[in-house]
């Protein structure tokens, strides 16, 4: 694996395995807000694998000529799709469509717009806030595990990719 898509693949890892963290903490109503660095990260990503997606040969990717796409990658795609659509449904049916904001006179309430739909307590206001994260980190997580599987598929799919292959006999 060539360095430069190998940096590209751990960065991947990483991010993915760090808004993971994040989610999963958000089920304990714990809001980590750092998370939100690493929107920027993911629109420096994701062009960078595209650009990887150029080293496919034309009409390679469907093929079965150098490797099969493994199913778990197909699998997990899929999945992680379906998550996506039922984390943002989710999260918006928890928080009613609002958000949790502070308002001048120090009143912790759900917001949309400039309806109050509900006033919170501090306990409940902590919870509406890890639902907001969860649902940023949810689509992160998703997205930056989308964007490894991506490049582990085009890394089988190059040609280059047949140096670190088994070959298999029919």
């Amino acid at each position: 694996m060539p360095v430069s898509l190998r940096l590209l693949h751990w960065t991947t890892i990483v991010c993915t395995l760090s808004c993971a963290a994040v989610h999963v903490a958000s089920f304990f109503d714990r809001a980590y807000y750092g998370v939100i660095l690493f929107v920027p990260l993911l629109f420096v990503v994701w062009p960078f694998v595209v650009w990887q997606w150029r080293r496919v040969p034309r009409g390679n990717l469907m093929s079965q000529v150098f490797a099969a796409v493994p199913r778990w990658m197909k699998w997990t795609t899929g999945l992680l799709f379906a998550y996506v659509f039922v984390n943002y449904f989710a999260c918006r049916s928890l928080n009613q469509g609002g958000l949790p904001t502070v308002l001048a006179d120090k009143r912790l309430v759900l917001q949309s717009g400039q309806q109050i739909l509900q006033v919170l307590n501090p306990a409940q206001f902590a919870h509406a806030q890890a639902v907001q994260v969860r649902l940023l980190s949810g689509h992160l997580m998703v997205f930056y595990a989308l964007a490894w599987i991506a490049l582990r598929a085009f890394w089988l799919k190059s040609g280059t990719a047949m140096a670190d292959a088994e070959v298999k006999g029919r």
